[in-house]
């Protein structure tokens, strides 16, 4: 039996890996990594092999491959020898690369396993993995894969947000992510906000630009600032200063004007209020400062990074580990009965840029007398 105490876990090196090949050849009848494959592994910045070990040599190791602008990171393999199996060998595989995967900047992880493998499946199931999808003959002897993902977002390590009582309400129109994104704010801060589509309509008739590319006008941050400021909020709004969101999509250059004319009239509004405008750039320290305070972060993306559409997209924050945010996506249904979704710091600066100027803003919610 192994003692926890005796169990330690390294990085791998090129001096372990006649040892990983004979761990190999012991843990799996097929489908092994070769002593090629191992080198590449072993030397490569995109993957982190780790290996357990005892005083009688190694007890395991896995491969976790991570790419430098993927917030999804795959573990690829964990093995353990045969004479150390159901000691928890496995277990603490699986926390090192679940910790591994969250330092490397990944948000969320994913993983293959024979189907006929119980005991590998009851192991991620615990470890909060969801079941994926399956992929038919994937192992050498044809058995198939089932694949698992879970999320990286770690509730214990966060920060005890107001924004985290949000309710996820979704969108009903294709143009209306914004005062969805609102809405859920707003219930985030009084519980007695109704969530509904009349709701949802009036605040957009609100908020909205009048123009967009196509189709019906979306929200710009200070229309939908000033509804919740008239709904008994306070507000706080980013964005660029000396430039108006949402006119490079727009090819008429009446529309443009019109767009221009809007945002204008909407910020004179605003600050009569005394609500603030802060002319920086949203970035993920701001977004996490405004969490600890009380504040709920309704912040612009870009719907081609999410969701491969253009356009800009409203979303809600609601909150941060440390390592990964969480946000609700009104045009994301829940999966699960989850409906946030997980994203590294690293996506998070990405998909907070919208348009080929990378403009970024986002709406700052907080109860009247919040700091």
């Amino acid at each position: 039996m192994i003692q926890p105490a005796t169990l330690s876990l390294r990085t791998a090196g090129t001096q372990d890996l006649p040892a990983l090949v004979q761990l190999e050849q012991s843990a799996f009848s097929g489908d092994r990594i070769s002593t090629r494959s191992w080198r590449s592994l072993v030397c490569s910045a995109s993957a982190s092999v780790t290996i357990a070990s005892t005083a009688d040599g190694v007890a395991g190791a896995s491969v976790l491959l991570h790419g430098a602008r993927s917030s999804v990171a795959r573990l690829y393999s964990i093995a353990v020898d045969p004479a150390a199996r159901g000691q928890g060998v496995a277990r603490r595989l699986l926390e090192a690369a679940i910790e591994r995967a969250r330092a490397v900047g990944a948000s969320v992880l994913r993983l293959e396993t024979r189907a006929d493998n119980r005991a590998a499946q009851a192991l991620f199931t615990r470890y909060g993995f969801t079941p994926l999808d399956r992929k038919p003959g994937y192992y050498a002897d044809g058995m198939d894969a089932l694949r698992y993902q879970a999320s990286l977002w770690n509730l214990g390590k966060a920060a005890v947000a107001v924004a985290l009582r949000a309710p996820y309400y979704g969108q009903t129109l294709d143009f209306t992510c914004g005062p969805c994104a609102l809405l859920m704010a707003m219930a985030a801060l009084d519980p007695r906000t109704v969530l509904d589509r009349t709701a949802e309509i009036r605040i957009w008739r609100e908020a909205t630009t009048v123009f967009m590319a196509a189709g019906h006008g979306g929200c710009g941050p200070f229309g939908l600032a000033l509804a919740a400021v008239q709904r008994g909020f306070a507000a706080s709004v980013y964005a660029p200063a000396g430039e108006t969101l949402f006119i490079d999509s727009v090819r008429d250059p009446r529309k443009k004007a019109v767009i221009a004319l809007v945002e204008a009239d909407f910020r004179a509004e605003l600050a009569a209020t005394g609500s603030d405008t802060i002319e920086s750039p949203v970035s993920p320290e701001r977004i996490a400062d405004h969490l600890q305070r009380g504040g709920v972060p309704i912040v612009l993306t870009s719907l081609w990074r999410l969701h491969g559409e253009k356009g800009p997209h409203w979303v809600v924050v609601t909150g941060f580990d440390g390592a990964v945010f969480r946000i609700l996506d009104p045009i994301a249904p829940p999966a699960d009965g989850d409906p946030g979704v997980s994203v590294s710091i690293d996506e998070f600066q990405r998909i907070t840029r919208y348009g080929r100027r990378k403009q970024t803003a986002a709406v700052i919610l907080s109860s009247k007398g919040t700091p």
